[in-house]
């Protein structure tokens, strides 16, 4: 067990130097340690989960300016732009601008919005050069993160204060998504070897272009002051503490459907009214402290809490909330086969939204607080030093729409020797619903000179709605086939249980249009709303619930190939079978379908053409997204067809301090789509080429 430590302990200071990678030897690579997967340091042939690291060298010569565009770095993780300031991002499909069964993580403190169910990426601008590594684990992940943790978990690892001392500028500016950024660094040491860093960064963005070549008005410009202070007390106790303040502004331009009986299922049919384009405002911030203690016999005490406090608004409506969370776990090992790990999370959100009543968007019910409790606890058993273990963990979390929830895992880890690995995973997760899901039981769309629309969706309690339950079995492969070949190959299916949507006819009845003034419940909401029942307009039902079965099925391959010392590839591909279930509608395979490619392939290489000059070249090939016609449907809405993308970029290091790259993004486009709008109804972009130059300046 102490060489499992030492080995983990080496590879997370492998690693924590951002200037580390260009120098370390592929062969080294099963030693690369991280630690998100089972909450300790561990190397990645030491685990027994689907994980990829997106180390700072790769994250600056990826030429990607935002987080999301980073993510495409890893097998199986789905990337696409609805626009230039909205992305999609998932892991194994489920794919959407509120993707909810991937949990995100910065520095631990979860970034996932119980309103919404997912991330809101345009809040989340994080400076790129204060990112030490990403940590993504592909899989079932609910035992060690609990709840949300379905198919995934990323983890945005940053920099310690003492690893950026001194003044940095980081500075571009170009066409598109690359029209202007910069960011300001100043990082101070002290003798007592406690550090701070302070960065002020501004990121501007211009429009998009619809699919007909008008402008889509989709401008962001985001904010942010950010810190971290890290202080050692004596050679076993650390201190950290982090803090953002961000002011973002996002134009957005809505789509508002004026619906067709006629069109039971497909929303794509019917009509659509353009809403002038408005400003979407987020603002707020968040400020965390994490305790870490070494204990004697190589254990490790963690306590960390953070604050957050965000508010963002549309025309007639507004997102107010505050969290408070609590974390702690403690690592020790018993005996010689023994590595124990537990812990439990509080948190609470109370979310204060607004809505205006009559308004143009306006809901039933508003205000709520989510309440989460939870208890894990892991042991890895040694059963054979050095070859075998087998790991097994539960977590009971309570959560106040998903009640009481248990989430195990077992996982077993074969190494028989130090080039080879191979695991075995079963777990079991949930995701919890959403306030809007749970809370918000009908909403009203009033457009002046238009017919009224009321969407009326019954309450949560008629249908019994409650977690959706995932159960996941994995098999992977680690190999280091040469010291210059290294691949990694995960298996996987997974079943999933009561998947959120519209219950079949079937079951119970769950869609019914008629006209305004024709059904009580409609009638009974419109003058809620303060609209006239007695207009002319059209009213819909729905019953949500737990409605769907689904199953997936992939694989997933990365390898990395040293052909020149100066000279790195990288191949990553991946490829997805969906089951949606026997007589499921089509519109439930088109959302399954087409939400997510069948596959996708990554090529990177990274050239150093001199010890001063960088050529770094990208090519992705992503498939395409299913259409309601593959299911014998119907739909007005343009297909996403496949792309292929390419990146290239050129860097040169001038003098020390400064560094100048050149930039080239989407060299392959046809004008195409990526992905259609879903969670609201924005107008379908068609991300265009973007040329930038960045300049990096630090003092030595």
């Amino acid at each position: 067990m102490s060489s499992l430590f030492t080995t983990a302990v080496w590879g997370s200071a492998a690693l924590a130097n951002e200037e580390a990678w260009p120098e370390l030897n592929l062969g080294d690579l099963m030693k690369v340690g991280v630690e998100s997967a089972a909450r300790k340091n561990q190397s990645i042939s030491n685990t027994s989960a689907a994980v990829f690291v997106i180390s700072a060298s790769d994250i600056k010569r990826s030429g990607a300016l935002t987080i999301p565009e980073l993510l495409h770095l890893a097998p199986g993780v789905e990337v696409a732009r609805l626009g230039n300031n909205k992305f999609a991002v998932s892991i194994r499909g489920f794919n959407g601008r509120m993707a909810n069964k991937l949990l995100v993580l910065v520095d631990g403190r979860s970034i996932y919005s119980s309103l919404y169910g997912g991330v809101i990426w345009e809040a989340e601008n994080l400076p790129l050069e204060e990112i030490n590594r990403i940590e993504v684990i592909r899989g079932s992940a609910g035992q060690a993160w609990g709840s949300n943790a379905v198919n995934g978990v990323i983890n945005i690892i940053t920099k310690r204060a003492q690893d950026t001392e001194g003044w940095l500028v980081d500075t571009h500016g170009g066409t598109e998504t690359g029209k202007a950024g910069l960011a300001l660094r100043y990082g101070s040491k002290q003798e007592d070897g406690s550090a701070l860093r302070v960065t002020v960064n501004e990121q501007r963005r211009d429009g998009g272009k619809e699919a007909g070549g008008k402008d889509a008005q989709d401008h962001w410009n985001d904010t942010s002051l950010t810190f971290r202070y890290d202080r050692p007390d004596g050679i076993d106790t650390r201190w950290f503490f982090s803090g953002r303040v961000f002011d973002s502004h996002s134009d957005e331009t809505w789509m508002i459907p004026t619906f067709d009986p006629a069109a039971m299922y497909d929303i794509t049919q019917y009509g659509a009214t353009r809403i002038t384009p408005f400003i979407s405002r987020r603002n707020g911030g968040d400020l965390l402290g994490r305790f870490e203690q070494t204990t004697d016999g190589g254990g490790e005490v963690r306590v960390q809490t953070y604050f957050e406090k965000f508010q963002g608004d549309v025309p007639g409506a507004s997102d107010n909330h505050t969290t408070f969370d609590m974390d702690a776990q403690h690592r020790f090992p018993l005996g010689e086969t023994h590595d124990i790990v537990w812990g439990g999370n509080w948190r609470q959100t109370d979310h204060q939204n607004y809505m205006q009543q009559g308004g143009f968007l306006t809901a039933s019910r508003t205000d709520t607080t989510v309440n989460l409790t939870s208890l894990f606890a892991q042991d890895e058993l040694t059963l054979v030093p050095h070859t075998f273990t087998v790991q097994a963990g539960l977590r009971a979390e309570r959560q106040t729409f998903g009640g009481t929830s248990p989430q195990p895992s077992v996982r077993a880890l074969w190494t028989p020797s130090e080039q080879h690995s191979f695991w075995l995973s079963w777990s079991k997760t949930v995701r919890s619903p959403s306030v809007v899901q749970q809370t918000m039981g009908a909403y009203a769309v009033a457009i002046p000179g238009a017919p009224a629309v009321l969407v009326y969706a019954a309450p949560p309690e008629q249908s019994g709605f409650g977690n959706e339950k995932v159960r996941t079995l994995e098999l992977g492969h680690r190999a280091q086939w040469t010291p210059t070949l290294f691949s990694d190959l995960s298996i996987y299916s997974s079943k999933y249980e009561g998947v959120f949507g519209i219950l079949s006819q079937t079951s119970v009845p769950n869609t019914v249009i008629a006209p305004v003034g024709g059904d009580a419940a409609c009638t009974a909401a419109l003058i809620n709303f303060g609209l006239n029942p007695a207009a002319p307009g059209v009213c819909v039902t729905h019953l949500y619930g737990n409605a769907l079965p689904v199953r997936t099925r992939g694989l997933e391959l990365s390898t990395e190939w040293n052909p020149l010392t100066a000279w790195r590839l990288q191949l990553n591909a991946s490829r997805m079978w969906v089951d949606a279930g026997a007589g499921t509608p089509y519109d439930a395979n088109t959302l399954l379908y087409g939400s997510s490619p069948k596959y996708q392939g990554s090529l990177r290489s990274s050239y150093n053409l001199t010890p001063d000059r960088q050529f770094d070249f990208w090519l992705r090939r992503i498939g395409g997204l299913a259409h309601a016609s593959d299911y014998g449907g119907s739909s007005a809405m343009t297909p996403v067809t496949a792309r292929t993308e390419l990146d290239l970029r050129f860097a040169e290091q001038v003098t020390d301090s400064l560094e100048l790259s050149l930039t080239f993004q989407n060299l392959l486009s046809k004008n195409e789509i990526q992905f259609h709008p879903d969670y609201m109804p924005s107008l379908t972009v068609v991300p265009q080429r973007t040329i930038y130059l960045k300049a990096l300046w630090h003092d030595m």
